[in-house]
């Protein structure tokens, strides 16, 4: 829970939004709950493979956050309407596209750190890692990164190569959520060999790699290559 708040005690005062509008695709509940409410009480106290009992049930919100997160669920509920409603969205999780894309907002924290994932060749990392700067390509151009919500909230960065060789920096003190713009002549005369373009994004880290707990899985075909940024938690695989 500490992990999921940025690394810092976790209140008993929860900051999230209302229901959302994908959260109302079958139909909706008059008190139905978020399911970024039900993720975090289902993650501070059950583990993968438990059974969790909702005897008031409702459009089982507390079942489709469960099973996103590998829980059983038994629900129960005095409304047959609502229960068609839960199994309704029961359902729609059975595409896994669908499925992928509900647990991703479920999991969405806008006050949880991000990180920087950053794909290098492995003679481009070694370099990144000794000057403590990665970089990228500014603009539309293959390996580049959007800048998009979270970027503000981005404290580390993940270098690999080929989805392997992961390594995780923080962010130099008084860097966190902030990016520089320089040339490829500046990058060349701080020893860095860039190729391909003429202004990169520069984010600024300490050199010293952070220990995972569990190594991140990054292979994902075309996207291996592509930076990202994702939130920590999803990078350690918080389950």
């Amino acid at each position: 829970m500490k992990r999921l708040n940025g690394d810092k005690q976790m209140t008993d005062v929860w900051k999230i939004p209302a229901v959302g509008k994908w959260e109302k695709t079958c139909g909706k509940h008059p008190t139905q709950k978020p399911l970024r409410l039900l993720y975090r009480i289902i993650l501070a106290s059950t583990n993968e493979g438990d059974t969790i009992l909702d005897p008031f049930a409702g459009s089982c919100t507390t079942g489709i956050a469960a099973n996103l997160l590998g829980r059983n669920f038994i629900g129960i509920d005095q409304e047959q309407k609502y229960l068609d409603l839960g199994v309704c969205r029961r359902k729609e999780m059975n595409e896994p596209e669908k499925a992928e894309n509900l647990l991703k907002k479920m999991r969405e924290n806008t006050e949880e750190d991000t990180v920087l994932v950053n794909h290098a060749k492995k003679e481009t990392r070694e370099l990144m890692v000794e000057k403590g700067i990665c970089y990228l390509r500014a603009g539309n151009v293959k390996g580049s990164v959007r800048i998009m919500p979270g970027f503000e909230r981005m404290k580390y960065v993940l270098l690999h190569t080929n989805g392997e060789d992961c390594q995780l920096f923080r962010l130099r003190k008084g860097k966190e959520g902030t990016y520089q713009i320089w040339t490829k002549e500046t990058l060349e005369e701080n020893g860095l060999h860039p190729e391909n373009a003429a202004y990169y994004i520069v984010l600024q880290f300490d050199n010293k790699p952070l220990e995972f707990e569990k190594t991140p899985k990054l292979k994902q075909r075309k996207n291996t290559y592509r930076a990202k940024i994702c939130q920590l938690s999803d990078l350690m695989g918080i389950r």
